[in-house]
C-alpha cells in the first residue's frame, strides 16, 4: 500500500509516497531560502535490477514543475547521493526523479534527456494532462512537493540597476551570484563596450540615411534612429521610405512615373556629381605626371613586345608536351592499370585489418571501462541503498568521500546566493 509521508517547516512542504520504489528527501531545516538539498536512495529491488541488466552508469533524471509546466532538469549520476535545488518559482514545486541510462555512453544519454533547442528543451518527459513522467524509458519514479514563499526569494534589485546591469544580456539572472557576476562587468568593460556600439551605430545609420537619401534620392527618411540608438532599429531608416517614399528623379509627388526625365535627370543626379567630382578630383592630385614624356611610350613598347614573345614560346613548348602526354598516356594507363588494382585491393586488405583490429581494442576498451564502472557500483550500492540508514539530506550527512569539491560549492551558493522569483 502507498505511503504518503508530509513534513511541514514554515512554508516548506513536502510530500513523498510509493513504497517499494526510490526515495527523494529534502532538507526542511532551509525555511526561508528557495535553494534546497535533495538527497536519494534506492530500494533494493532497484538495485537488483540494475545489477542484472549491468548498467554501468546509471543517472537520476530530476524535473521540476510547477503549475504544470516543466522549468528546469538535472542529470545526475545516481552515486552522487545529493544536489541542491534552486527554486525560481513560488508556489508547489513538483521534483520528479527516474533512474536513466544510455548504451552509447554519457554524450548520448545527455543529448537525449537534457539538450535544448531553441524553443527549450529537445524532448518532453512530463505530460500535464496525466501530471506525470512518460517516455523516458527510466526505471523507477518518485516525486516531491515542496512549496517556495514569495519572501524565500532574493530581493528584487532598483529598477535602474537592473535594466543597466541586464543591457548586454538577453534573459534575467537566475540569482544573486548571476547578478553579481554581471555588475562587475557593468561597471568595468560595459561603459567602453557601450560607447564603442553607440559609435558603430550611429556611423552605420548615418552612412544607411545618406545612402538612401543621396545616391537613391528617396523621400521619407527617417534619421530619428541616428539620435536614438537603443530605442529604433536600423531597418526604422528606410522602412517608411522603401514602402511609403518614392524617387524624387523618377517619380512625381502622386507618385506617377515622371515623362520630363532625360538627360538633364542624368547631368545633375547626386551619382553623375559624385564620380565627376571624384574624377577631377584624381586629375588635379596627379598633375602632369599623367603625361611622362617619349621614352615612356618606347619603354613600354618593348616591354610589351618582349612579353608578346614569351607568351608564345610558352604556348609552342605546352603544345609540344599536350601532344607528347596524349601519344604515351594510353599505353602507360593499360601498363598500370593492373598493378594499381593489385595495389588497391592489397591497401584495402590491410585497411581492413587495421580496422578491425581498432575495432576489437575499442570493444574490448569498452568492456573493461564497463567491468570497471560496475565494480565501482557494486562498491557503492550500499550506500545508495535505502537499507543504508537514515536519509539525511545535509552534506556533513553524506559519507566524507561523497563531500565532493562541487557539492561543497553547492553547499556555499545555496548559502550566499539567493534565487530570484522567475
Amino acid at each position: 500500500m502507498a505511503r504518503e509521508r508530509t513534513i511541514n517547516h514554515n512554508s516548506i512542504t513536502q510530500t513523498n509516497s510509493k513504497e517499494n520504489q526510490m526515495k527523494l528527501v529534502a532538507n526542511s531545516d532551509t525555511a526561508g531560502n528557495p535553494t534546497v538539498a535533495l538527497r536519494w536512495c534506492l530500494v533494493p529491488e532497484e538495485i537488483a535490477y540494475l545489477k542484472d541488466k549491468k548498467i554501468p552508469n546509471p543517472h537520476i533524471l530530476l524535473l521540476v514543475v510547477n503549475d504544470r509546466r516543466c522549468v528546469d532538469r538535472q542529470l545526475l549520476p545516481i552515486s552522487d547521493l545529493m544536489t541542491y535545488i534552486s527554486f525560481n518559482h513560488l508556489g508547489d514545486n513538483t521534483v520528479w526523479a527516474t533512474i536513466v541510462w544510455h548504451d552509447e555512453g554519457l554524450r548520448k544519454l545527455r543529448e537525449f534527456y537534457i539538450s535544448k533547442g531553441k524553443y527549450g528543451y529537445n524532448n518532453g518527459f512530463y505530460n500535464r494532462e496525466t501530471d506525470t513522467l512518460e517516455d523516458t524509458d527510466g526505471y523507477g519514479l518518485d516525486s516531491i512537493v515542496i512549496n517556495i514563499s514569495a519572501d524565500f526569494f532574493a530581493p528584487e534589485p532598483a529598477e535602474w540597476e537592473k535594466k543597466w546591469v541586464n543591457l548586454l544580456f538577453e534573459t534575467k539572472p537566475k540569482d544573486q551570484c548571476q547578478f553579481r557576476k554581471r555588475r562587475i562587468l557593468a561597471y568595468t568593460l560595459q561603459p567602453i563596450l557601450i560607447l564603442f556600439e553607440i559609435f558603430i551605430k550611429i556611423s552605420s545609420r548615418l552612412l544607411a540615411a545618406l545612402f538612401f537619401t543621396v545616391i537613391r534620392t528617396r523621400t521619407k527618411v527617417n534619421f530619428v534612429p541616428i539620435i536614438h540608438p537603443f530605442k529604433n532599429d536600423t531597418k526604422d531608416i528606410y522602412y517608411e521610405s522603401l514602402r511609403h517614399g518614392r524617387n524624387i528623379y523618377l517619380r512625381n509627388k502622386d507618385n506617377t512615373e515622371r515623362e520630363d526625365y532625360a538627360i538633364a535627370g542624368v547631368l545633375f543626379h547626386p551619382i553623375t556629381v559624385i564620380v565627376l567630382s571624384a574624377i577631377l578630383l584624381m586629375i588635379d592630385l596627379a598633375g602632369t605626371k599623367i603625361f611622362l614624356g617619349w621614352w615612356s611610350y618606347l619603354v613600354g613598347s618593348l616591354v610589351v613586345g618582349v612579353s608578346i614573345i614569351v607568351l608564345v614560346l610558352i604556348i609552342s613548348v605546352l603544345g609540344e608536351v599536350v601532344k607528347w602526354l596524349a601519344g604515351n598516356i594510353k599505353s602507360w594507363r593499360k601498363k598500370t592499370s593492373k598493378d594499381r588494382r593489385l595495389e588497391k585491393a592489397r591497401r584495402q586488405k590491410a585497411k581492413y585489418a587495421q580496422e578491425a583490429k581498432a575495432k576489437k581494442l575499442a570493444e574490448e576498451a569498452k568492456e573493461r571501462a564497463i567491468q570497471t564502472n560496475l565494480d565501482r557500483l557494486n562498491k557503492e550500492f550500499a550506500l545508495i541503498s535505502c537499507d543504508s540508514g537514515p536519509l539525511v539530506p545535509k552534506l556533513e550527512a553524506l559519507p566524507k568521500e561523497k563531500r565532493t569539491i562541487h557539492l561543497r560549492f553547492l553547499d556555499l551558493k545555496a548559502r550566499v546566493c539567493k534565487p530570484f522569483a522567475g
